[in-house]
């Protein structure tokens, strides 16, 4: 497997199940995944092993390059900061960091294109974000830094992502449309301040 089909299988209509099947191939050519095959979470968000919850968001993402290349790269570090508490709950600081900088390694070493690579680091730089506990300061920082574009994509993630944990938690899919709408709002308000002081 080299890069061309990679991104090839990630643009098939259910990625998953050949990604499953060649496992071992992908981990040769980015081989921080071989960590993330049955890497037990001990959360209780998630249902599925590290690789399996990995290969369920790229399922449930839109099929474009983007949010499937985001996909697969969004949660591989966690094995890699993975902690236990001394309850034996499983947790993973900064995991998006990490996961960036394994993309961001990957990338530039197999030239993906720029545009893409700038994408796809907001989204895994992003997706645990919590809108919700967002100051006002805050929300100016997001809106400045993503176009309205990039906000929807991240909210298209986070919803997939979100799918492919624990349905305990599939409620929570009120709170993220409430959240995107409240950001998206922001940039109307922008919008007609830049232009109307």
């Amino acid at each position: 497997m080299d890069t061309v089909e990679l991104i090839k299988i990630l643009l098939e209509y259910k990625p998953s199940d050949i990604l499953r099947e060649r496992k071992e191939e992908l981990s040769e050519l980015i081989p921080e995944f071989k960590a993330c095959f049955n890497f037990d979470q001990k959360s209780k968000w998630h249902t599925y092993d590290v690789f399996e919850h990995i290969l369920h968001v790229v399922d449930n993402v839109d099929n474009t390059p983007v949010l499937r290349v985001a996909a697969l790269f969004h949660d591989i570090a966690k094995p890699i900061v993975y902690e236990e508490d001394r309850f034996g709950v499983g947790h993973f600081p900064n995991h998006w960091t990490k996961s960036a900088e394994i993309f961001n390694e990957f990338a530039f070493s197999h030239n993906l294109d720029n545009r893409l690579i700038e994408k796809v680091n907001k989204i895994i730089m992003f997706h645990d974000l919590n809108f919700g506990r967002l100051t006002e300061d805050e929300e100016k920082a997001i809106v400045d830094a993503f176009t309205e574009e990039e906000i929807e994509l991240l909210f298209k993630f986070k919803k997939a992502d979100l799918l492919a944990q624990n349905e305990e938690y599939y409620y929570l899919l009120d709170d993220y449309k409430k959240q995107e709408e409240n950001i998206l709002s922001k940039y109307e308000r922008s919008s007609y301040e830049k232009y109307h002081i």
